[in-house]
């Protein structure tokens, strides 16, 4: 067979197979977290061509009446009466109000790849295969972390549980509590929200006050919530017709802590670990139920540590300036490490062990995320072929230093909207983490177990890698 791989003796048969041992073991192979907590939940829309790249938007306000205006008596006799007078209340047509959503841009592209090196390696399609699908999921996450930033930065509600010096949760709940610093305005033409660090507002000294996720922070939001026509409810109802509110949390010990939480409220809460099937045929899916509320994990979630020293304010705090708020800075779920051959992002420890996180209300029907449409051009001005979704495509440029187009690269460009149709149905909830672990013992004594002293080695064939006599 032509595409046969020849092999001249034992020794190169054996080397293969010890060489690319690692590879065929799919561990080995590492990838890109990712889940669509945010990437699939909110309607997608094509950014209107030949318009600007900000578009205006109303939000329609709500009607209602006094109802603390009396009804009245109706006279009526048989010289008098006022039943057909009128004396009307006046009803307010609802206000509107008016606010602007702007198309935004990012590009990304690779380092130049060498083709012809490729010929030297021993793996070159699985090695490119194994790039085009980190840069397959980059875009998922990049689609991820802009909706991640917009809807929780667009919130309308940033609650914060402080506790009080002995540590209970009768403290301080506020709705106004922090908020994600934007880009605009600064330097390099950046805009958007900069979800790598928040503004508290605590003193620094407080921050280890603030409180943990609880039942009585949800509960907080829900009664708020109850004031929007059940609105909130309409995502998980329409797919299961439970009326529960969609809660995303970092990772299962928030949810153990809650779900402890609730087994000390006296039966009240009923909280459950096996559900109704209808929530586990949900897309996203649901980890538990808890009274109420639906949970789910973003195992991708903002995490945060208070920033150094050095970065926080240095006036007094003060309620009213912003200015003078603890600093938090995030926490990546991955860092950048050198490798033998180039880098690659390895789970960062400090990520697990991240002092404060952000949980979500998801309301779905709250945002719209607005995409650019392919374009080519118009009659005869054309260009090449536009995608600004994020789809990666290979160039090899016929440049001087690129007289052979041995060399070329890959790059992608973002061009991306969120519409917040209606920040008050938006709650996030800036808390502490949990980091209490039970840890139990064994009474049991320990196996009296003999290590193998010959381990067998299953690529070891007969007469393969044997010495040449």
């Amino acid at each position: 067979m032509a595409d046969m791989i020849q092999f001249n003796s034992c020794e190169e048969l054996d080397s293969f197979f010890r060489e690319g041992r690692e590879y065929f073991n799919d561990l080995y192979v590492k990838k890109l977290v990712t889940n669509s907590t945010y990437f699939t939940r909110f309607e997608e829309q094509p950014w209107p061509l030949n318009h600007t790249t900000e578009q205006k938007a109303f939000r329609f306000g709500r009607g209602f009446h006094d109802p603390c205006t009396p009804f009245r008596k109706i006279v009526d006799g048989y010289c008098e009466t006022d039943s057909c007078s009128t004396l009307s209340e006046v009803v307010q047509r609802p206000g509107t109000e008016s606010y602007t959503f702007e198309l935004l841009r990012k590009e990304m592209h690779t380092d130049w790849i060498c083709v012809e090196s490729l010929l030297y390696r021993l793996f070159p399609a699985e090695e490119i295969l194994q790039f085009e699908e980190s840069n397959a999921r980059i875009t998922k996450n990049v689609h991820e972390e802009f909706l991640r930033a917009n809807y929780i930065g667009g919130a309308g509600h940033k609650w914060l549980g402080v506790t009080t010096d002995d540590g209970t949760y009768c403290g301080l709940v506020d709705d106004q509590a922090w908020f994600v610093p934007t880009l605009d305005n600064q330097v390099d033409s950046n805009s958007g929200y900069n979800l790598c660090e928040l503004r508290v507002k605590l003193a620094v000294a407080d921050l280890p006050k603030v409180a943990y996720l609880s039942l009585d922070l949800l509960d907080d939001a829900l009664i708020d919530l109850q004031n929007e026509d059940d609105a909130f409810r309409l995502d998980i109802a329409e797919a299961t017709g439970m009326q529960l509110l969609d809660i995303v949390i970092p990772d299962p010990r928030v949810g153990r802590a809650l779900y402890f939480q609730a087994k000390r409220n006296n039966g009240y809460w009923d909280a459950n670990t096996d559900f109704d099937a209808r929530l586990s045929s949900l897309k996203l899916g649901v980890n538990r139920v808890i009274g109420d509320y639906a949970f789910g994990y973003d195992i991708n979630a903002a995490r945060f540590n208070a920033a150094p020293t050095a970065d926080q304010p240095v006036d007094p705090f003060s309620p009213t300036d912003p200015t003078t708020w603890a600093k938090l800075v995030r926490v990546p779920r991955y860092v950048k490490v050198v490798q033998e051959n180039g880098c690659s992002y390895v789970p960062n420890r400090d990520y697990a062990e991240a002092d404060f996180a952000i949980s979500v209300a998801m309301v779905n029907k709250a945002m719209t995320k607005w995409t650019m449409p392919s374009s080519n051009g118009y009659s005869q001005a054309q260009m090449m072929g536009q995608n600004y979704a994020g789809d990666w495509e290979w160039k090899n440029p016929d440049w001087e230093c690129n007289r052979w187009r041995k060399m070329g690269y890959y790059q992608a460009q973002f061009r991306l909207a969120a519409q917040v149709k209606d920040p008050t149905l938006m709650h996030c909830f800036l808390h502490r983490l949990p980091k209490t672990k039970n840890l139990y013992g064994s009474c049991c004594p320990l196996n009296d177990y003999t290590p193998t002293t010959d381990p067998t080695d299953c690529y070891n064939c007969a007469g393969v890698g044997s010495p040449t006599p």
